[in-house]
C-alpha cells in the first residue's frame, strides 16, 4: 500500500470530521486511534445496563447552525427540538416551590449574564474574580459553571469562557450522539486499536511511530484531546508542532463525570423535568440530576470540575454512593427499590482522553486563539481545543477536522 496523503491521528468527532474533508477534496488518508472504538468523548453504549445512554456529549449545541444536524438528519439520528419552559428543579430539603424556583432561576442567569460580560469585555481572569456576590444560588449556579466548563470558576478565563458563540438553541440527541459519529465513521479507512507514540517532520511529509511500526505520509493532523497532548503520550518532534504543544500548559480538559442509574418507574417529583439539583450541603456541593422519561426511565447524575476528580478517582462504587446518597436524601431509602442498575464513566481516568474537554486558564484566552491560528507545518491540530468560537462540543470538534483538512489540503496542493 502507498503512503497516504494524510495520517490522521484519533477517530473522535475532530477525526471523523477530517476523515471526511479529505474524502471530499480527493487526498488519502488513514485515521489511527488508540482505542478499540470510533467516538472518542462521544460515545453510546448501555455499560451493563439495560438501554443505552451517552456517556459523553448528548446535546446538540448551538443546534440551528450546528454542522452536525444534517448528517443527524441524513442518517435518521432522532433528537428531540421542543422548547422547554419550567424544566428544572431545585431540592434544597424540600423541592422549591414555583415563586422559589423563578427566583434562584434569576439569581443564576445573573451569574452567568455577569460571567459573560466580562469576558467580552476582555477580562482574561480568573471566573470566581467576576462573579456576582455570593447568595443563595451560588452553589447552584457554580455547579452548572462546573458541567459546563468542566472545571472550576477558579481555573477558568472568563473571556477564554466567552468565546464560545452561543445561539442557546440545544437539542438533546434522543438515539445517542456517540452513535450519530460512530455512524458518521463508517467507509473512512481507520486503524482502531493503534495507538500512536511519536510524530516527526521528515524532508519530504511526516513519519508517525505506532506499536505496529512506522508510517509515512504527506501531512498529518493530530486530533487527540489537550490533556493527551501535555501527556507526552506522543512525542513530538523538534519543530514547530512540539513547540506549540509546550505552549499548551495552560489550556487544559477540566474533569466531567456521570452516573446512570436505570428505574423500573420514575418519582413524581422528576416527571415532566429535564433537571433536577440535589443540594444536600455535601462538601461536592449540589448535585446535576438529568431524567429520562421513556418507555425505559433513566436518571444520569452529572458532575464536573474538583468534585468530579475527587470522585471519579475514588472509583466506580464511591461515584454510586455519592450519587445515590443525594437520591435517598432527596426520597428517603425506598428510592432504591426502583433502581435496577447503575453505571459509570472513567474519562478522567481514561488514558486514551484523560478529562472532560477544554479551557483556557486565567491570562491564557489569548494564548489559545493564537496557538488556533499557529501554522505548524505538515503537522496540523484539531479538536474542540481547536475550535474558535465552538470550544469544548462535539460539533466544534468536528468543524475544526473540517477546517483543519481543508487548509492542508490548500497546502499539499501547491
Amino acid at each position: 500500500m502507498s503512503d497516504p496523503d494524510v495520517i490522521i491521528i484519533g477517530a473522535g468527532a475532530a477525526g471523523i470530521g477530517t476523515g471526511l474533508e479529505c474524502a471530499a477534496r480527493g487526498l488519502t488518508c488513514v485515521i489511527l486511534e488508540g482505542a478499540d472504538r470510533v467516538g472518542g468523548r462521544a460515545y453510546t453504549a448501555s455499560g451493563g445496563l439495560s438501554r443505552s445512554w451517552d456517556w459523553g456529549c448528548h446535546w446538540l449545541h448551538c443546534a440551528t447552525v450546528n454542522p452536525l444536524v444534517p448528517w443527524a438528519d441524513k442518517l435518521g439520528t432522532r433528537y428531540d427540538t421542543k422548547p422547554r419552559e419550567d424544566y428544572a428543579s431545585i431540592w434544597r430539603g424540600a423541592f422549591l416551590a414555583p415563586d422559589e424556583m423563578a427566583k434562584a432561576q434569576a439569581n443564576i442567569d445573573a451569574f452567568f449574564d455577569r460571567i459573560h460580560s466580562a469576558g467580552k469585555a476582555g477580562k482574561d481572569v480568573a471566573v470566581s474574580e467576576v462573579m456576582p456576590p455570593a447568595n443563595t444560588e451560588t452553589a447552584a449556579a457554580r455547579m452548572i459553571f462546573q458541567l459546563l466548563s468542566g472545571d472550576d470558576p477558579e481555573v477558568v478565563s472568563a473571556a477564554g469562557y466567552s468565546d464560545y458563540d452561543d445561539v442557546e438553541a440545544d437539542w438533546p440527541v434522543l438515539t445517542g450522539y456517540g452513535a450519530l459519529i460512530a455512524a458518521m465513521a463508517e467507509g473512512l479507512p481507520i486503524r482502531l486499536a493503534t495507538p500512536v507514540r511519536a510524530v516527526r517532520h521528515r524532508a519530504a511529509g511526516v513519519e508517525v511511530d505506532t506499536d505496529s511500526g512506522t508510517l509515512r505520509a504527506r501531512a498529518a493532523i493530530v486530533t487527540v484531546s489537550a490533556n493527551v497532548l501535555q501527556s507526552g503520550a506522543i512525542a513530538f518532534g523538534a519543530g514547530p508542532a512540539a513547540d506549540l504543544v509546550a505552549d499548551m500548559e495552560t489550556i487544559n480538559c477540566g474533569s466531567y463525570e456521570k452516573v446512570a442509574f436505570t428505574l423500573t418507574d420514575m418519582p413524581a417529583e422528576f416527571r415532566g423535568k429535564l433537571f433536577t439539583s440535589i443540594d444536600t450541603g455535601h462538601d461536592a456541593g449540589p448535585l446535576n440530576f438529568q431524567i429520562i422519561e421513556d418507555e425505559a426511565p433513566m436518571l444520569i447524575n452529572h458532575i464536573g470540575g474538583t468534585p468530579a476528580r475527587e470522585v471519579s478517582t475514588a472509583g466506580p462504587e464511591a461515584m454510586k454512593d455519592l450519587a445515590t446518597q443525594h437520591l435517598v436524601a432527596a426520597f428517603g431509602a425506598d428510592i432504591t427499590r426502583i433502581i435496577t442498575g447503575t453505571a459509570t464513566t472513567g474519562w478522567t481516568q481514561d488514558p486514551f482522553i484523560l478529562g472532560s474537554y477544554s479551557h483556557a486558564e486565567p491570562g491564557s484566552a489569548q494564548l489559545r486563539r493564537d496557538l488556533i491560528s499557529r501554522d505548524t507545518g505538515a503537522i496540523g491540530f484539531a479538536g474542540e481545543a481547536f475550535s474558535l468560537k465552538w470550544q469544548a462540543t462535539a460539533h466544534g470538534a468536528y468543524q475544526s477536522g473540517r477546517d483543519v483538512a481543508g487548509r492542508m489540503a490548500g497546502a499539499l496542493s501547491l
